[in-house]
């Protein structure tokens, strides 16, 4: 048996102890929120002029002439405040917001006339006395205001002053989105075998992934896309081979906020067409004897080629021709286009220009003196000519010709001969497309391809794509990757709507 002295001195324990834990202090409850009290006192000059305030781009409340708001953040963290007095003013304050914490910052006029806006934090104690300085503001009643998401409300019904409260809450963003650009319906159907996919992908977050499958396999993959613009925040391009028959596209998207997924079907039905949409002449030159080699316009030169035999084109092609393949080549396409109403000359290598013209290099040439230049290498001014008198409905000339210095190593003493090429009328039924500005040399790429053709590539194989457009669109891509140090311009005369992918009727 258990003492009763024993007993008695466990519950005295035991009841000690409880009372301990009742006398204890219970633990503050962590705030929910950090107060913002934003005010605009009286002031004669600009008094008619009704201001905006922001948060993070936010539109919160507005501030008339004396009149005053507290906004309840929900979030911590760094915050813009913006005050907005018209389109062209406006004054922002940062501030590291903290739960629990509240904040003063004063608007209004600095110079009491209304041509200097001012809006500055004050400490807690400033901003404490001028916030509730009632001879500075307008409107003594309370005003209760109540919306459909409850966010405006008034602090207490035993205020004697009109104020609002915005709740900026630690919202969850949306999950990503997409816009088609290319296919722009389902089922669409097509007869070329290289489709152009074209995504407008939109995202809240800092950064998504994509991810594209092609009948069901993985057809790319891409992590940590930067998000640049809300609206858009990346623009995919890629060309995809078609199977004939349906083509099944699903897109994954995936950030911070989650998972999308996207589906759309393509219909690609080879189709044997009796004639040949036009003639294309492609050189490609790479390898030089006398000047610096370049490393892609052999695959610039192939690539081309498989793009415009899929658009239906008759495709003559050749690699790192010397001075008498060169002018072979050119002068059998120049008899073959008779048969044409189209004509397409397409040129990566080494260009330069000459007494105002422009010339493309032979591989075998040695620029030593000018009779080099203008007896050896081929004027593409005579080369239009000579098509435009062939009376060839629509001529496009592709020139990624100015690679880098051709002269390196070379003898200097050649005048009035520049790098890069110059400006060329195009004749009616013409457009000249140049990778660079006159005078400017282009990059040879770090892939495959030189960053030119690379961009016509992406786009050429959209459907309905004028040809204007085609180049405008590349100008746009080589500017944004060269960061503006690359920029494609085009000449043209042209007189009828053309297009490399035309879709069928």
């Amino acid at each position: 048996m258990v003492k009763t002295s024993t007993l008695k001195h466990a519950r005295t324990i035991a009841f000690f102890c409880l009372a301990l834990v009742l006398a204890a202090p219970s633990l503050p409850e962590e705030p929910e929120y950090a107060e913002i009290h934003i005010f605009r006192p009286k002031q004669f000059q600009g008094g008619a002029v009704i201001f905006q305030v922001l948060a993070n781009t936010q539109k919160l409340v507005h501030l008339s002439n004396g009149s005053r708001s507290i906004l309840r953040v929900f979030k911590q963290g760094a915050i813009d405040f913006k005050l907005k007095a018209s389109v062209f003013t406006s004054k922002t304050v940062s501030l590291g917001v903290v739960r629990g914490e509240k904040y003063y910052i004063k608007a209004g006029y600095d110079d009491g006339f209304g041509s200097k806006l001012s809006f500055v934090p004050l400490t807690a104690t400033q901003g404490k006395e001028a916030f509730n300085d009632r001879s500075q503001f307008y409107r003594p009643k309370i005003k209760i205001i109540e919306d459909k998401e409850n966010r405006f409300r008034a602090l207490s019904e035993d205020d004697i002053y009109s104020v609002s409260i915005e709740e900026i809450e630690n919202k969850d963003g949306a999950k990503p989105r997409l816009g088609w650009i290319s296919p722009q319906r389902n089922f669409q159907r097509t007869e070329v075998g290289i489709f152009s996919l074209q995504l407008c992908l939109i995202s809240e977050a800092e950064s998504l992934n994509i991810k594209v499958l092609h009948n069901g396999d993985v057809f790319e993959e891409l992590q940590d896309i930067p998000v640049a613009d809300k609206k858009c925040s990346y623009t995919y391009i890629s060309n995809l081979s078609l199977t004939p028959g349906s083509n099944k596209l699903e897109i994954y998207l995936t950030d911070e906020f989650g998972e999308s997924k996207f589906s759309r079907s393509l219909t690609y039905k080879p189709q044997e067409k009796t004639s040949k949409r036009g003639l294309a002449l492609i050189i490609g030159n790479s390898n030089y004897e006398h000047a610096s080699d370049l490393s892609n316009p052999d695959n610039d030169a192939a690539d081309m080629e498989k793009a415009l035999v899929k658009l239906n084109f008759e495709v003559m092609k050749f690699s790192n021709l010397g001075n008498e393949e060169m002018k072979k080549a050119i002068g059998n396409y120049l008899l073959k286009l008779e048969e044409y109403s189209t004509g397409v000359v397409f040129y990566a290598g080494h260009g330069i220009q000459h007494g105002g013209r422009n010339y493309l290099i032979p591989v075998d040439v040695n620029l030593a003196d000018e009779l080099e230049i203008t007896k050896k290498c081929f004027d593409t001014g005579s080369i239009i000519t000579r098509m435009n008198l062939m009376e060839v409905e629509t001529s496009v000339i592709m020139l990624d010709a100015c690679r880098s210095d051709p002269f390196k190593g070379l003898d200097t003493r050649i005048t009035d001969s520049t790098t890069g090429l110059t400006g060329t009328d195009a004749p009616p039924g013409t457009i000249v497309a140049f990778a660079t500005a006159p005078g400017k040399t282009a990059s040879d790429g770090t892939g495959r391809n030189g960053l030119y053709t690379q961009e016509i590539l992406k786009h050429i194989y959209k459907p309905e794509l004028k040809v204007e457009d085609l180049f405008k669109q590349v100008r746009v891509s080589v500017m944004n990757k060269s960061r503006n140090q690359q920029i494609p311009w085009e000449t043209s005369s042209l007189v009828k709507d053309f297009y490399f992918y035309e879709q069928p009727n």
